[in-house]
């Protein structure tokens, strides 16, 4: 996981690190220099369980969104296990689907890597689903990609391959060939990665409380180039106080942005149906940003 200034943007970063720990031999943290709690925060968490290193590392100076691929990539080569979980600082995996993906390995010992299916929400409103590889062999062609959002082939392992393809009539259209198929029929015979079921789906939050979300609209204004991002900060300064209001205007908002054809409203997701650990988090109507509970440390000690 890679972290920068999360307090402030409301990202549930100790329950995510507490969703994934109890499956993990080893978790690396990479912490680029907050100007927040974040940095105290990570190596708290690293005092109290010995499975958690934090390493600290500047950030490129860049208003490219790639500097968090650049960043997850540098600290993806320093893990020394077979297997590796890529999370972000917003995402917590169920408790039900734990003991699936410790399994993944014995049942799928030739798959390389591992899709998995997540819920996004604002709040408790789910605005989409998705499929996403995270989970991967520690090969070195296997990095992440884009904004760090998935893991996929580095270019110099693609570039690689495709030279040696050139020798090899026969290699070079089958290559070809079998890129069409998985790109156009998500072809299950691809033996070296899969998209699989989770009993529950992997739980991303864009943001939980009004003042963080502010924040982070700033923050992704800046970082991808989203003007629009700071009109909607204006409309919703006023009603930081009112979360229920705030959440309503939040979502009509971030709905009118998926078109006319998309469904009226986002589904509303009961408290029941999240993760255990970030139940009471979903459900504080009364909360402006986000805050650490002891609860949550004490539980790391022990996974």
């Amino acid at each position: 996981m890679i972290v920068k200034d999360v307090v402030k943007q409301g990202y549930p970063f100790v329950e995510a690190v507490a969703s994934i720990l109890p499956i993990c031999d080893e978790f690396l943290i990479s912490e680029g220099y907050s100007s927040d709690s974040t940095f105290e925060i990570v190596e708290q968490l690293a005092k109290l369980n010995r499975k958690i290193k934090v390493l600290r590392q500047e950030w490129p100076v860049s208003r490219r969104y790639s500097i968090l691929a650049e960043v997850t990539n540098a600290l993806r080569r320093k893990c020394r296990f077979e297997y590796i979980f890529s999370i972000q600082a917003n995402e917590i995996v169920h408790e039900d689907s734990l003991g699936y993906i410790r399994s993944l390995s014995q049942i799928f010992p030739n798959v390389q890597t591992f899709s998995f299916p997540f819920w996004h929400f604002i709040q408790r409103y789910k605005f989409y689903e998705d499929y996403r590889l995270r989970f991967s062999k520690n090969l070195v062609g296997i990095e992440a990609t884009g904004d760090a959002w998935s893991l996929g082939l580095s270019k110099s392992f693609v570039r690689s391959e495709a030279l040696k393809s050139l020798r090899h009539p026969r290699r070079l259209l089958r290559y070809f060939g079998r890129g069409i198929q998985w790109t156009y029929a998500d072809s299950c015979a691809n033996p070296t990665s899969r998209a699989v079921y989770l009993p529950k789906p992997v739980f991303r939050y864009w943001s939980l409380f009004p003042k963080n979300y502010l924040e982070k609209s700033v923050t992704h204004a800046k970082i991808f180039n989203l003007p629009e991002h700071y009109q909607i900060v204006e409309s919703l300064e006023g009603y930081v106080d009112d979360p229920g209001v705030f959440w309503k205007i939040a979502s009509e908002q971030a709905r009118k942005g998926f078109g006319p054809e998309y469904p009226e409203e986002f589904a509303v997701v009961s408290k029941s149906e999240h993760p255990k650990l970030i139940q009471d988090l979903v459900s504080k109507s009364d909360a402006k940003g986000y805050y650490v509970r002891e609860e949550v440390l004490d539980s790391i000690r022990d996974l």
